[in-house]
């Protein structure tokens, strides 16, 4: 199991993969499911923003379980295309970047620079695999990893370290992002 999908093989997947067979049973459109999850997504961050804190993180737990439901269920149905790893990939972005801001609008005097920085680099962890990948270079490397990055936002602002949280994603996504370009160009 790699390092980077922990969270998701311990925990998301254990819900997933019975949800996803259950909906195989209805011919469920995997793209259907992961509009599904990105709304959820966007109304957690919603949440978290007006400072109902329990229910977004509840929403964004269904949110990454159905995250991974969407991937499964194409798996499973043989109905992987292009088209849908596209949409579950700039879609997973949006809502990362959706969370730090409604972590942001909880004290946006406060934390402003470190939602900025957070987001900066949370975009830098993305972008570097997605290019690198263009290229044709493996680079699914670092520590900041989505799955890391939702678990600190969960954990963070349930605990409510805000500030702290933000100060993390963006230290750990910086240093993922510079882990990702070395491990790339090496490979050049």
């Amino acid at each position: 199991m790699r390092f980077e999908y922990v969270i998701t093989n311990v925990i998301y997947r254990r819900f997933s993969k019975p949800i996803a067979r259950f909906l195989m049973r209805f011919d469920v459109s995997p793209n259907a499911v992961t509009y599904f999850s990105f709304l959820i997504g966007i109304l957690s961050a919603y949440l978290i923003a007006k400072n109902r804190i329990y229910e977004g993180i509840g929403l964004l737990f269904i949110s990454q379980i159905f995250d991974c439901v969407d991937g499964d269920l194409a798996r499973m149905s043989g109905k992987v295309t292009r088209y849908g790893a596209f949409i579950d990939r700039v879609f997973d972005r949006f809502v990362d970047a959706a969370l730090i801001i409604g972590v942001v609008a909880l004290d946006p005097e406060r934390l402003w620079l470190a939602g900025f920085l957070a987001l900066t680099f949370s975009f830098g962890v993305s972008i570097t695999r997605a290019m690198a990948e263009a290229e044709g270079a493996e680079c699914k490397v670092g520590i900041g990893g989505r799955d890391t990055r939702i678990v600190l936002i969960m954990a963070g602002v349930l605990l409510g370290y805000y500030l702290e949280t933000l100060l993390l994603i963006g230290v750990l996504s910086f240093i993922t992002t510079v882990h990702r370009i070395a491990h790339t160009v090496r490979q050049f």
